[in-house]
Order: C-alpha cells, then sequence, then structure tokens
C-alpha cells in the first residue's frame, strides 16, 4: 500500500525538513524523530545500524515509543541482532540497494531467530520498512529500520525520498547513544509524551475542553482528540481525570 501524499502535508514535511537542521545532540534527534518525523512518517521505532556488514562490525542507535525497545536491548542477543541485520543488509543489496518493505514480519520468522525485543508479545512490532545508505570511501554502509504495529507499512514514497538525506546528515551529527543514557533523555523515555502530548496534558490539568485546547494550541479539535488517544494509551488509562491523576510533569531544568 503505497500512501498518496495529500497538498496540505507538504507544509508540514518542509517543517520536519527544517527543523532537522536544529539537531545538534541525541537527545534533540529523538524528540525530533518522536514529535515531528514521525508525524509525516508513521512509525513506532527506528533502528539505526552501521558498519562493516561482512564483518559483522555494527553499531546501533534507536529511538523508540515502545516502552523496552532501547538501544540497550539490542545488547541482550549481539548474535541474533547481527544476524537478522545482516540479513536485512543483504535483501537490500538484492533488491539493487533499493528501500523495501516487509508485512506481517514476525509471523514469517521463526521465534527462535528474533532477537529478545522483537520475540515479546508486548512489543507487538508486524512491519518494517528498510532504507540502506552506500558509504564507500569509509565502508560504513548505513541501514535505517522503520519498525511499526501495523501488519502492513504504509509507504509515502516522495515523502521517504525527501526525508531520508536530511534525517542521515543529523543523525551523523550527533554521537551515537551508549548503554549509559543521558539524564534529560531518560526522562524523556520514562515519560513516554512527547513535547505536544505533554502541551495537551497541561491544559486538560487546567480543565480546558478539546475546542478550547485546539485553539490555544492552532491545531484541530480531531487532531488534539488523536493526541488524548495516544496520551491515554501511553498512560494506560481510559478517561481525562485518569490521565489527569496519572500524569507526572517532566522536570524543570
Amino acid at each position: 500500500m503505497t500512501v498518496p501524499v495529500e497538498k496540505h502535508n507538504w507544509n508540514a514535511l518542509i517543517e520536519v525538513i527544517q527543523r532537522s537542521y536544529k539537531i545538534k545532540k541525541h537527545v534533540d534527534f529523538f524528540r525530533w524523530q518522536q514529535d515531528h518525523l514521525s508525524n509525516v512518517f508513521p512509525h513506532d521505532v527506528l533502528i539505526a545500524v552501521w558498519g562493516d556488514f561482512n564483518k559483522g562490525i555494527l553499531n546501533y542507535d534507536v529511538c523508540s515509543k515502545i516502552p523496552g525497545i532501547r538501544t540497550e536491548s539490542l545488547r541482550e542477543s549481539p548474535g541474533q541482532i547481527n544476524n537478522l541485520m545482516i540479513d536485512l543488509y543483504q535483501r537490500w543489496l538484492v533488491n539493487n540497494e533499493r528501500w523495501y518493505r516487509i508485512n506481517n514480519f514476525v509471523v514469517d520468522q521463526h521465534t527462535d531467530d528474533l532477537p529478545i525485543f522483537l520475540n515479546n508479545k508486548q512489543s507487538l512490532i508486524n512491519s518494517l520498512l528498510v532504507y540502506g545508505l552506500r558509504d564507500i570511501r569509509g565502508n560504513n554502509d548505513c541501514l535505517y529500520i522503520f519498525l511499526d504495529q501495523k501488519s502492513e507499512f504504509p509507504i509515502v514514497s516522495s515523502v521517504l525520498g525527501m526525508l531520508m538525506p536530511h534525517l542521515d546528515a543529523a543523525l551523523r551529527r550527533v554521537e551515537s547513544l551508549e548503554c549509559e543514557i543521558d539524564d534529560e533523555l531518560s526522562d524523556y523515555h520514562v515519560q513516554g509524551l512527547s513535547d505536544r502530548e505533554h502541551e495537551i496534558v497541561h491544559w486538560v490539568r487546567l480543565g480546558k475542553t478539546n475546542i478550547e485546547i485546539s485553539i490555544i494550541l492552532g491545531i484541530s479539535p480531531n487532531t488534539v482528540k488523536n493526541h488524548l488517544k495516544r496520551i491515554f494509551s501511553k498512560l494506560d488509562v481510559s478517561s481525562r481525570a485518569q490521565a489527569v491523576a496519572t500524569y507526572v510533569p517532566p522536570k524543570l531544568n
């Protein structure tokens, strides 16, 4: 399924690209991926893997909105994750170095061959898209793997082609994320909410309606409603009152 790009989405795409130029730290990249990139190119997890695929010497970086899927979780099964990434890399080569997707991914795999973080029913990763970039000079090829909970990965091919050079450039400007997670990024992971979602909950706590929040933030009431659905899911609640009671505001610097 290739998704057409609606006219009104081009402004959002341009904004995402412009914001990518401001990325200086890993937490900047994470927030950009969560709050902006995922709006124009929906996905739940992004794995960047680079290095010498022929020798199996690989490095990883993960941006995920799903609890339990983090850069350090890949280190729990290094052999399996390397084997999986080498397999995806070989598929990319066979596909003439063009991006490709795999739908119903976990269903088609032997569970014993999957890394721990994918062989987890709570993760619910069902489809993926692979985009590769060749680095002939540095012998440091890179794959970007987008994972999603949907059984079929929706493709916006024109958006993908425009976004990936900027995503690649942004990630190359920041240091890779090591096991010791930066405190600021850790807080962001623990909260599980994007900057926009924090804003939404802030106004809900002040008793504002969806329409009032939409006017304050300059977005549509339907967008506010969709944000609230995601907030309820992340906080594991079913009402505004429960969300307010459960929500913990981020620490102020």
